[in-house]
């Protein structure tokens, strides 16, 4: 299955946080962002994230600062990030109901009492 994220171009030229990003910062945030969006969290320590952000500990530490705004830590010593759980729900939301529409229709093909594209 292939992983998607969405980012909204609005949100990421309009917002604040983001305009004020620089290159580099915004460069760490998406690729943090990515790896979160894959594996549901992400490491704490700064060499781990370094090494997930694609650059070496210095300049980690460099863009850090703003770039961890957007992250939280959780009990267990992780980092997760709160506007991607919130769009990995909408997701999971969505397709649970897909399949449901998608088994159902199948459902009816298979029983000969539909066509496929209906």
């Amino acid at each position: 299955m292939r992983e998607e994220i969405k980012f909204n171009a609005q949100d990421l030229l309009s917002d604040s946080d983001m305009v004020l990003l620089s290159l580099s910062e915004l460069g760490c945030y998406v690729r943090l962002k990515s790896h979160y969006w894959l594996k549901g969290e992400l490491p704490s320590d700064t060499l781990s994230l370094a090494k997930l952000a694609g650059c070496t500990i210095g300049q980690f530490q460099n863009v850090w600062p703003k770039v961890g705004q957007h992250f939280e830590k959780t009990d267990n010593g992780t980092l997760f990030c709160p506007d991607l759980d919130s769009a990995r729900k909408k997701v999971a939301k969505t397709s649970e109901r897909m399949s449901k529409v998608a088994n159902a229709r199948w459902k009816r093909v298979l029983e000969g009492k539909g066509r496929l594209h209906e």
